[in-house]
């Protein structure tokens, strides 16, 4: 069993691994680095994070061609210590804080650019679309709700199209074929997952639930309702009709599985999502869903879990708690996990800590044809 040990945060240099420590697969981040992007880690401007969205997006994401990173970047304003009230600290309701935007790097020319300022999450489609969600205004500010909406851009040169029908917190999560698997945000953190089909045509796809993972097809997605809702549970639902193809209540299962989080990956039949004691690999045949392994982590839960190779035996996920992040690899046969420590240094930046991120596409399809 795993029990995940610190690693280094804060503003002060990692400790260098040793040789021949394994790392994780694909494309992932120390702090502002990034790794198996291409022939040799690349240094960004600034690390990918997006406080606004947390894990329910990826913080950075390759394009389909693999030519470009878009990545979410935070700019503070000022302070904020989230240990003494915004009276103590001189902070005025409505004071901006912090400038969320999308940022984009060219593997081509080693070069970096400002793409969108007052934007968080984004999603890219197979065919160079990419939507993301633009503010009302460029700050996020002191007890304001930061509202906007959900532009599209045919590519990176064209105009921004809105597609949401009215101003919300959204946060985009991944393309479902030509349609667009989004959230909407209400008072309270309480969560919907959206559909949407083109301009101004949304509807919602599952109410209070959570996005697991969006089918290799594009045609079906795989949520999840925590214990706020009732009975946890997971679903199967048609992207296009939004019809349950397939539900399973988790109360009935193994109890080490308690909940199922959002942000998981769906390969084959398979699906994989964090689970409260570490990460539940289900099973999706037509319109039945089980649970095929629980794996234990050290009773913790484990984010962003993403199946590392094509027969799905393995999986990459990471684990933190104040102080501490790390990768994990996973067998998805022996139940057993392995911590993997990434080979370099890294320096926090901009008050940021050293965080390991997987960096991932989760559109489906993710090639054209």
């Amino acid at each position: 069993m795993l029990a995940v040990a610190a690693a280094g945060c804060g503003s002060t240099d990692e400790p260098a691994a040793p040789v021949g420590t394994p790392s994780p697969h694909g494309v992932y981040s120390v702090g502002a680095t990034i790794f198996g992007l291409g022939d040799g880690p690349v240094r960004l401007g600034s690390p990918p994070v997006a406080p606004l969205a947390g894990w329910l997006t990826p913080a950075a994401v390759p394009s389909p061609d693999g030519r470009y990173l878009a990545y979410n970047s935070w700019l503070e304003l000022r302070r904020d210590d989230p240990r003494l009230s915004w009276s103590d600290q001189g902070i005025e309701p409505g004071d901006p804080l912090a400038t969320p935007s999308l940022r984009l790097y060219d593997t081509q020319s080693a070069t970096e650019e400002l793409f969108e300022e007052g934007a968080f999450s984004l999603a890219w489609r197979s065919d160079g679309a990419l939507a993301y969600f633009k503010g009302a205004e460029r700050d996020y500010r002191a007890g304001v709700r930061y509202v906007g909406d959900i532009v599209v851009r045919a590519s990176l040169e064209a105009e921004p199209e809105v597609w949401t029908s009215e101003r919300a917190r959204y946060i985009v999560a991944g393309w479902a074929g030509d349609r667009l698997i989004a959230y909407r945000e209400s008072e309270g953190e309480a969560l919907d997952v959206l559909v949407l089909g083109g301009p101004r045509h949304m509807r919602v796809l599952a109410a209070d639930s959570a996005l697991v993972a969006i089918s290799p097809d594009g045609r079906q997605a795989f949520v999840e309702q925590g214990p706020a809702q009732g009975r946890p549970s997971v679903r199967v639902v048609d992207v296009v009709t939004g019809k349950v193809r397939g539900k399973l209540d988790l109360t009935r299962i193994d109890p080490a599985v308690g909940s199922v989080g959002y942000a998981g990956d769906w390969l084959g039949d398979r699906v994989v999502a964090s689970s409260v004691s570490g990460l539940a690999v289900f099973g999706v045949r037509g319109r039945s869903i089980a649970l095929e392994r629980s794996i234990r982590a050290g009773a913790r839960s484990l984010a962003e879990p993403r199946f590392a190779d094509p027969t799905g035996r393995h999986v990459i996920a990471w684990a933190s708690s104040p102080g501490v992040a790390a990768f994990v690899e996973c067998d998805r046969l022996s139940g057993r996990c392995t911590r993997l420590v990434p080979l370099p240094r890294a320096r926090g930046v901009h008050g940021f800590p050293v965080w390991r991120r997987p960096l991932y596409n989760p559109s489906r399809p993710l090639t054209t044809g």
